[in-house]
């Protein structure tokens, strides 16, 4: 057992080598091309420069409900690719390989028989080449029908079909080189690219106006034998498209000069256009070294050149954290984080468990941390400026918050909370990017850095204090139900903890409350409009100050505080995403089904733990013959 004392040292080794192994970027390999390299190409994309590989990753998660690969099947055998490889198929394939691509998921089972497809129990993904082609324009006008509904009139098979023709829309934008962006467009005002659709467009169109001029000199040139036939000709070429009175000679004519002018003229006028297609043209045709020269050139002439080195600095970040992928790193850590917590109450010798809990913690910590300041960095916007982000700063902070009360009190319990909040809001954040892009600015009404960063960072802390009371009063309910962990001193230090939380909680609630008014009367010209999410938050500071005052007032004991404590989850889960859902005011950011079912389950859940804690202390393992101690 001596050796114990070395187990948080290589509790934290071994983890800090996988995460260390994780973090290194993959290298070009000789046989296989280099879609990470080629996934950092900056490119611009709703709103804002991205590396193409977070469209491939945002737009994959939406298409296929939450995955950021899709699986092929290769000689006979399910093989996954990365979302830059889906891309790639795309765009470069030809329209029939590309309807072969089964990444439309459809849980709808109604719109599954509708189409004519096959149940796929599991996945549920389907391919365009699935659905029959006399089924599509059936397809088309439904779907066309259903769009001009509002959402709240639709019924649930509309509102499935309307998802799938969104989800196809959004990979023909792609197949129709309609999106993303690629090149910077040095004359607009506004500083938005050209997609490549664009690019041929307008080179196409400088070509044939070429290549008529060409032909029209040259049919000049053959009439002018006969003066009345030359002037008539003319007159008739002016008024008249030039199409509808050329002879089959001039046809052909007109056609090799196109077909040879077009690529020699997008390269001049677009010479990095030419560069994509270049790499588009190498895997096309499996050209392996090809492909990597190609988007090595392209890097080289053209990113590093054309792009501000800003923006190739934060593609270059966005890349690598979509390939470190730390918030799905830190889940897995916070479980092992609430385990080893967990043990060190149940498993002698407790210390080395416990040291191990919080050593790991803290490199959690560390990882949850280094992304935060990426993604600000990448967004140049405080840590909260959507739900998601929200969710992730939620759950950093109340880790932070718990990690300090473990170092004060060293019982282990800071620790399993901090872990299980921080594995619980990730869980969430999770869901939340089903909507795809994560760092995409959704409230414009906030769109500004200084009241990102006090009203709705200080707001955001005031949720996580109060999820952390809670947690804490869930833990003393059950702690003292199950179990005697609440005897002796044990009992008054976690009643401290809550206490000491939820006063902090209320300070940050009431703070980010009083400032949003400042900010709404700024903006308004009022400082409260009884909007949900105004009444969401204000709520929040009501029910802290509630469960202050019944405590002050003796109104409450521990066990009374707890429960108190327990239902401010269920308050701030309705402020926090549950006003969001209600579809009216300036905070109504769209109904998801997701969410709302999230609410109820953390509303239910509350409740249930309010009556279980409210069991006459008789009944308590740890009260039970010291009733007066609750």
């Amino acid at each position: 057992m001596k050796y114990m004392k070395y187990l948080p040292w290589a509790v934290v080794a071994v983890m800090a080598l996988y995460v260390g192994m994780k973090a290194v970027p993959p290298g070009a390999k000789s046989k296989a091309m280099d879609l990470y390299a080629f996934g950092k190409i900056p490119v611009q994309h709703k709103g804002r420069i991205q590396p193409i590989d977070s469209v491939a990753r945002n737009t994959l998660v939406i298409i296929t409900g939450g995955r950021q690969e899709y699986d092929v099947r290769v000689d006979g055998r399910e093989k996954t690719f990365p979302a830059a490889k889906w891309l790639l198929e795309v765009v470069a394939r030809t329209p029939d390989e590309v309807a072969a691509l089964a990444v439309f998921r459809i849980d709808d089972p109604d719109l599954r028989s509708w189409l004519g497809l096959v149940n796929k129990p599991g996945s549920y993904r389907y391919s365009i080449a699935e659905i029959g082609k006399a089924k599509w324009g059936e397809f088309a006008n439904r779907a066309e029908s259903v769009r001009k509904k509002k959402p709240d009139s639709r019924s649930q098979f509309e509102a499935s079909l309307h998802g799938f023709a969104t989800n196809v829309q959004l990979q023909l934008q792609l197949a129709n080189d309609d999106e993303p962006r690629l090149v910077p467009d040095p004359d607009s005002p506004t500083g938005t690219w050209k997609t490549l659709r664009e690019v041929n467009t307008e080179v196409k169109q400088a070509v044939d106006d070429q290549a008529r001029a060409g032909a029209l000199s040259r049919y000049e040139a053959d009439l002018k034998e006969n003066s009345q036939q030359y002037r008539e000709a003319s007159q008739r070429l002016k008024q008249a498209d030039f199409k509808d009175w050329v002879d089959d000679r001039q046809r052909e004519f007109l056609a090799e000069q196109f077909e040879a002018l077009v690529p020699a003229a997008r390269r001049q006028a677009y010479p990095q256009a030419a560069a994509f297609v270049d790499i588009l043209h190498a895997y096309q045709t499996d050209d392996v070294d090809g492909f990597n020269a190609a988007v090595t050139k392209y890097h080289a002439e053209y990113v590093a050149k054309a792009v501000d080195p800003a923006d190739v600095s934060k593609a270059a970040s966005e890349a690598w954290l979509n390939h470190f992928e730390p918030f799905y790193l830190c889940t897995a850590l916070y479980v092992i984080v609430v385990v080893l917590a967990a043990l060190s109450w149940l498993v002698p010798p407790a210390v080395p468990l416990r040291q191990s809990a919080f050593a790991l913690a803290g490199l959690t910590l560390g990882i949850h941390t280094l992304a935060l300041v990426l993604r600000m960095f990448i967004g140049s916007r405080p840590p909260v400026t959507n739900l998601y982000s929200s969710a992730v700063f939620i759950g950093w902070g109340g880790l932070v918050m718990c990690l300090i009360m473990e170092q004060i009190y060293k019982n282990a319990l800071g620790t399993f909370v901090g872990g299980l909040l921080g594995f619980g809001t990730l869980r969430i954040a999770h869901l939340l990017s089903r909507g795809g892009d994560t760092l995409e600015m959704l409230q414009a009404v906030l769109d500004t850095n200084f009241w990102l960063a006090t009203h709705v960072t200080i707001v955001t802390l005031g949720y996580m204090a109060t999820f952390v009371a809670g947690a804490l009063g869930v833990a003393f309910i059950f702690a003292g139900m199950f179990s005697n962990a609440l005897r002796k001193d044990k009992g008054r230090e976690l009643y401290q903890m809550t206490y000491g939380t939820l006063c902090f909680a209320t300070l940050l609630s009431f703070v980010g409350t009083v400032l949003g008014g400042i900010w709404a009367d700024q903006s308004w010209g009022r400082f409260w409009g009884w909007d949900p999410k105004e009444n969401g938050a204000v709520l929040i500071v009501i029910w802290n100050v509630l469960a202050l005052h019944a405590r002050w007032a003796g109104l409450v004991k521990a066990r009374g505080f707890a429960v108190l404590a327990v239902f401010g989850n269920a308050v701030t889960a309705w402020s926090w995403f549950g006003t969001n859902q209600l579809g009216i005011g300036l905070h109504a950011y769209g109904f998801n089904k997701e969410l709302a079912v999230l609410c109820a389950v953390i509303w239910s859940l509350s409740v249930l733990v309010m009556c279980l804690g409210a069991v006459p202390l008789k009944w308590w393992a740890s009260f039970g013959d010291e009733p007066g101690k609750g």
